[in-house]
């Protein structure tokens, strides 16, 4: 079974790969612009759709093309602030690592709970989008949409097991693709556009406060666009030297892609009269007005889908990589700064995967609910990143001496200054007005995230404190003496074994220890024993309720109370099954026995292992020699 098991393991991930088989890599701008820039040029599938929903509450979708320009300006606003983030922190760590090198630590779980909650909110806006985009084409599905959803990221984790990689080629088309596809839409659009077209919804000037509110909420939604710019900031290692500049340039690029395919569809939204009272994307409810043909359709859908998938696979990996570091830093549990035979983080992925899972689950994969609670934690951590920032420049500020210096370091502290602002503004506006819709969801997952990493935290600091070395350890005394105890439940083969291993560790005291839970079955051990001259006392301990372990327990705690500087080591016999199904037959009081055994002071348990049959037959049928015929390797 074991070795049915491990081939089904190989199957499904692979053989392993060898730690000296990990080399870095390192991309040009053209390259890396599809791998790291996907989660920001994905959004152009369903940001749209939020600045419609959000307009639409307040019967102001004339104003799309204007909150599709203030969202632009926010996206070239955090572009330039965060190109200087990656040219003063060329490193992987993002915006954790500058929050918490610049704000201290307790900021720096803000913001890594944050990107976490991000990530989670990423695949699963992603899987929601591809699943709506499906049911567009395929209304007959629409009632399994939450089942596909959850399937897709099912599959995303085991491909993210699996490691199996993007090809350069794939992700490139798909990048550029996208883009193409976006640049022939507009232009198609706006050439159809004609006197046989209804005119645009004609915008209302914010005169109420309704009004207000409802482009306020508008542009904070669309603000969805950012949400990738941290995974792109974080990708300076990835670059060739000088690592900032390239990565600055490759971010702002990425930044400008996006916004121009974002402007293209909102503006063609709004020339084709796109309301969002119709159910689907808004992507293809303008390219179904814009190309009339069914094959184009599926054309830009099957592009959208891919770099939707390109997006959420990016993210999985990003999401182990700060998980790595806030498990070495001691936020989180060390396990998850563990790689696997694959080379890859198995805990950050299923971390990541699980919750997606439960959110898509939870929402029935509507992306605009899902919308409201993505915005929130991308921008506590943008938020975060840029005060940090200016806590820099202000730092530097008051070392500099030359003036061109001081210039450029005030100049960078107001742009800064102002995306924190604004992203502040974003920030508050969903939280606020989308809190009932969705945000709560995300403001209640970071406070409990940041509550959790502080216990673990707290918990691997005493434990540093706890098994740390100190002068008297290293001069540390002896036991006086140690005692050993065999578990004799019957006369046999394993309890012999068990007894030959206690003299020879040459105890200071031995003695075999049964447990009278049947008073024949007891009268008969004592008989035996005493008829084989063991030369080790048998101390029978009695049962009234038939219970193994607590007899056992207060023999060990008397021998401690009698000698509380002794140490006493108990002997387990345990069976060693050569087949699956036998391991539910044996073994199940012994390894209770021992778990509580081992919560006493000074106790050793030692487990001495009895190989049945099963395991023999099995040991001598992989040791058999080979037959005449057989050739050997």
């Amino acid at each position: 079974m074991r070795r049915i098991l491990l081939g089904l393991r190989r199957l499904l991930f692979g053989q392993p790969i060898a730690t000296d088989a990990l080399t870095p890599v390192t991309l040009r701008t053209r390259l890396a612009l599809p791998v790291f820039g996907a989660g920001m040029l994905s959004a152009v599938a369903y940001a749209p759709d939020a600045v419609v929903d959000a307009l639409r509450r307040g019967a102001q979708q004339g104003a799309i093309p204007y909150m599709a320009v203030g969202v632009v300006l926010i996206m070239l606003l955090l572009g330039f602030a965060y190109r200087a983030n990656v040219r003063a922190r060329p490193d992987g760590l993002g915006d954790y690592g500058t929050v918490r090198d610049l704000l201290g630590r307790r900021w720096g779980v803000v913001t890594g709970a944050s990107l976490l909650i991000d990530y989670l909110f990423t695949v699963a806006v992603s899987v929601a989008a591809v699943t709506q985009i499906f049911v567009y084409l395929v209304p007959v599905a629409r009632p399994w949409a939450p089942l596909i959803a959850v399937g897709l990221i099912g599959v995303m984790t085991l491909v993210a097991l699996r490691v199996i990689r993007d090809r350069v080629r794939v992700v490139l088309t798909v990048w550029f693709g996208f883009l193409v596809v976006l640049a022939l839409m507009f232009v198609f659009g706006v050439a159809r556009h004609g006197a046989d077209t209804a005119s645009p919804i004609a915008a209302n000037a914010p005169t109420t406060w309704t009004v207000i509110l409802a482009y306020a909420g508008a542009i904070a939604s669309g603000a969805v666009m950012v949400t990738g710019i941290e995974h792109l900031a974080s990708a300076a290692p990835h670059h060739a030297e000088p690592r900032g500049r390239r990565a600055g340039r490759t971010l702002l690029i990425a930044v400008v892609a996006s916004a121009a395919g974002f402007l293209a569809v909102a503006m063609l939204a709004w020339l084709y009269r796109i309301t969002g009272w119709a159910d689907g994307p808004i992507l293809l409810q303008t390219a179904q007005e814009v190309f009339r043909r069914p094959f184009v359709l599926w054309f830009v859908a099957l592009s959208a889908v891919a770099i939707l998938w390109a997006a959420a696979n990016a993210v999985f990996r990003r999401f182990s990589i700060l998980a790595s570091s806030l498990a070495k830093d001691a936020y989180l549990p060390r396990q998850l700064s563990m790689k696997n035979d694959r080379l890859v983080v198995r805990g950050g992925i299923l971390a990541i995967a699980l919750p997606s899972a439960v959110m898509v689950a939870a929402t029935s994969a509507n992306v605009e609910q899902l919308v409201h609670m993505y915005v929130v934690g991308a921008f506590t951590a943008i938020v975060l990143s840029q005060v940090a920032m200016v806590r820099r420049c202000s730092d530097r500020l008051q070392l500099a001496t030359v003036g061109r210096e001081r210039r450029a370091l005030a100049g960078e502290r107001v742009l800064h200054g102002t995306a924190a602002g604004v992203a502040a503004a974003v920030l508050i506006v969903v939280a606020v007005f989308n809190f009932i819709n969705g945000a709560w969801v995300a403001i209640a997952l970071i406070a409990l995230l940041v509550t959790m990493m502080h216990a673990i935290n707290r918990h691997y600091a005493a434990v540093r404190s706890d098994v740390t070395l100190t002068t008297k350890d290293l001069t540390v005394a002896l036991p006086s003496a140690t005692h050993g105890v065999v578990l004799v439940a019957q006369l046999h083969r394993p309890a012999m074994r068990a007894l030959a291993y206690a003299k020879a560790a040459r105890h200071s005291s031995l003695k075999a220890l049964g447990v009278r839970m049947d008073a024949a079955a007891a009268r008969e051990l004592q008989e035996r024993w005493g008829a084989i001259d063991a030369g080790v006392p048998l101390v029978i301990v009695d049962s009234p309720y038939r219970d193994l372990i607590a007899p056992v327990m207060d023999y060990v705690r008397s021998i401690h109370r009698a000698s509380p500087r002794d140490v006493v080591v108990v002997y387990v016999p345990e069976y060693i099954v050569g087949r699956w199904w036998e391991r539910a037959l044996h073994n199940k009081a012994t390894k209770r026995l021992r778990a509580q055994l081992l919560e006493l002071d000074s106790v050793v348990v030692s487990a001495v292992p009895w190989h049945l049959e099963s395991v023999r037959d099995r040991r001598a049928a992989e040791e058999a020699p080979p037959t005449p015929d057989e050739q050997l390797p």
